[in-house]
């Protein structure tokens, strides 16, 4: 059974994300999570440790059935994880929608598809939102008008 010093083991892949995971591993990127995916773990962590004490308490369920029978105990025990985690992903909504990226927090981490100027994609060390930089000094229209 996985315990919490286990999941964060550098290298292990980041269950939330399994698919985007998967598809950059196959095009030969990085094993180790970038500084933003761990921003965003490090974010999301209240929430995957009240998603690890239903589970538990699940368990517990599961074994006191074959053992004489769930007590009020463990009623109890689910119920207040359930509620732990509903209030907790409410909270972590809440606090992405007021999240506003600072301009300090952002790093650049390529070179725009979009944009024939050179303009770069930033990303949010906190949330890990990506924006495309538009720069007039690149020569880039949409930098000029963001500038004047």
């Amino acid at each position: 059974m996985p315990t919490k010093a286990n999941l964060s083991t550098p290298g292990m892949p980041y269950l939330g994300r399994s698919r985007e995971l998967t598809k950059h591993l196959m095009q030969g990127g990085p094993t180790e999570p970038s500084a933003i995916d761990l921003a965003a773990i490090n974010a999301e962590w209240p929430l995957i440790a009240a998603e690890l004490d239903l589970l538990d308490a699940e368990i517990r369920m599961l074994y006191a059935e074959d053992h004489g029978g769930p007590t009020v105990l463990d009623w109890r025990r689910v119920r207040r994880a359930e509620s732990r985690v509903t209030q907790t992903a409410a909270d972590l909504a809440a606090r992405q929608r007021e999240h506003v990226c600072q301009p300090s927090r952002l790093v650049e981490v390529r070179m725009s598809a979009d944009c024939v100027y050179g303009c770069k994609v930033v990303a949010c060390q906190d949330c890990g939102a990506e924006q495309v930089s538009h720069r007039a000094a690149y020569g880039c229209p949409d930098g000029a008008s963001v500038a004047a």
